[in-house]
């Protein structure tokens, strides 16, 4: 059974994030930038309502992000690969294999959010409202055990998401698959993960309440300045939900495959 201690993984999340602020800072201006102008060119577009079309123009971002979290990820996990190494054949092996993981992971993530995006705009696109509101009538039996059958696909699924993590670290992703079939590592990093965008998650809507009050936007009366302030908000704090979440579930992926905990979980 995969296990590992949620709490050490997202302690270890949280401490990266904190004492690599600088450099997460310097790396991470140019997708927040390249973000922010995608969320932008979505609202003059008119594509509020059109996912297929928004993850196409977030595309760039989602390639740049892709290499931020990766590099980061990996910087993270190999702290040693973060200082200057001498020079020599061996080492440039090392390196250039170290280049060619993140570049994989980086494809991977991208891949992930495009793909996502597009199942959601389909779904978006297919599935009719009103059949919907009926569907949301009297619950039956069969409904029920639907959603759950939906609801388990999806908790197993939720690995997945997150396969860019042992490309990255240089393992094998059909490894990793055959390593994390049990269901209790499904909930071992939503854990994680829930505890990385919770805080993050909340502070963005208290940011959006004082920004609203700021600007006195509403539905009928909107504000643009309120409109890209949050854009601005929302793209760095995406970015830094990414980034976080990534280390904190990938401490515990590198600890289960590199086989560094025992049965209980615990780090050995």
């Amino acid at each position: 059974m995969a296990t590992f201690n949620i709490i050490k993984a997202t302690q270890e999340g949280y401490k990266y994030i904190w004492d690599s602020r600088l450099l997460i800072l310097k790396l991470g201006a140019m997708p927040v930038m390249v973000k922010f102008i995608s969320y932008a060119v979505i609202i003059m577009l008119g594509l509020e309502s059109n996912i297929l079309r928004q993850g196409l123009v977030l595309f760039p971002a989602y390639l740049l992000e892709g290499y931020l979290v990766c590099a980061l990820l990996r910087y993270a996990i190999y702290s040693h690969e973060s200082q200057i190494q001498p020079p020599g054949a061996e080492a440039y092996q090392y390196y250039k294999q170290r280049a060619l993981d993140i570049q994989a992971g980086a494809i991977i993530y991208t891949l992930l959010k495009l793909i996502a995006a597009f199942a959601v705009g389909l779904l978006l696109n297919f599935v009719d409202p009103e059949q919907a509101e009926k569907a949301a009538g009297p619950a039956s039996f069969e409904n029920f055990f639907l959603m759950m059958i939906c609801l388990y696909l999806a908790l197993w699924g939720f690995r997945l998401i997150w396969i860019y993590i042992p490309t990255t670290l240089g393992f094998s992703s059909l490894n990793y698959l055959k390593k994390v079939r049990g269901m209790s590592f499904s909930f071992h990093i939503l854990s994680v993960w829930i505890m990385c965008i919770l805080p993050l998650t909340i502070f963005m809507l208290l940011c959006s309440d004082i920004l609203r009050a700021m600007t006195g936007h509403s539905a009928d009366l909107p504000s643009q300045v309120y409109i890209f302030a949050m854009l601005g908000v929302q793209s760095v704090l995406e970015t830094v939900m990414a980034v976080l979440s990534s280390i904190g579930i990938g401490f515990g992926i590198y600890a289960i495959l590199s086989n560094k905990v025992d049965q209980k979980g615990n780090w050995t």
